[in-house]
């Protein structure tokens, strides 16, 4: 399986260098992020788990004419997803705070109207590679303790996910806006681990150059 996984990202990263290289328009976009789940990261009294799921999101991507119609778009993303609780006893406040980040690298089929601006919708599959996490609790301002997040650990999520894509959005001539949502395949909880990288909603906006 994680040869499997070694090959993918292979792959996506390919196709990616390869449209950047072609005759393809290049783009930035950022946007935030919104998680239907809550993940089982614990507060600090260990009472409860963290909630009010959030996360942002940025990169570039590479929009790369098929037909009049249909294009591929292979993206490099940078995703942040962060999880937080805050507790007041009366004698201080504590706040628990969970960050994992990701390198996120999507390649989808988009299909658009045969107009500049217009409707869009796109799919595709993805690859998240885990960057790096860390776990902080602050007392009053103070922070008191740091932990980072190991990826493979007992209970820490792998570090690869397969996931499947899918947006719509509206086209503003060079200006876009679309909503996408990614759905992890692999990494699961339930699959021997308490964690994984699950689903999360983004909302984006993008510019695309022009090309000489």
């Amino acid at each position: 399986m994680k040869h499997t996984h070694r090959l993918t990202l292979l792959l996506l990263a390919g196709i990616t260098l390869f449209s950047s290289g072609t005759y393809s328009q290049p783009g930035v976009q950022v946007g935030f992020i919104g998680l239907n789940h809550s993940e089982g990261f614990i507060t600090n009294d260990s009472l409860s788990t963290l909630g009010g799921p959030y996360g942002f999101t940025g990169g570039i991507l590479f929009e790369l004419p098929l037909t009049g119609t249909l294009s591929l778009q292979p993206a490099l993303n940078w995703v942040s997803k962060n999880w937080s609780d805050e507790l007041d006893d009366g004698i201080e406040i504590t706040k628990t705070k969970m960050v994992i980040n990701y390198l996120e690298i999507p390649v989808q089929l988009v299909l658009r109207q045969p107009r500049e601006s217009g409707f869009f919708v796109g799919l595709g599959p993805s690859l998240f590679y885990g960057l790096s996490g860390k776990r902080t609790v602050t007392i009053d301002g103070t922070q008191t303790r740091s932990d980072d997040y190991v990826f493979g650990s007992e209970e820490g999520e792998q570090r690869i996910t397969l996931a499947f894509n899918v947006m719509a959005g509206y086209a503003f001539g060079k200006l876009k806006l679309n909503f996408n949502y990614s759905r992890g395949i692999t990494n699961q909880p339930g699959e021997g681990a308490d964690f994984g990288n699950e689903d999360h909603f983004a909302l984006r906006i993008g510019y695309l150059f022009s090309i000489n």
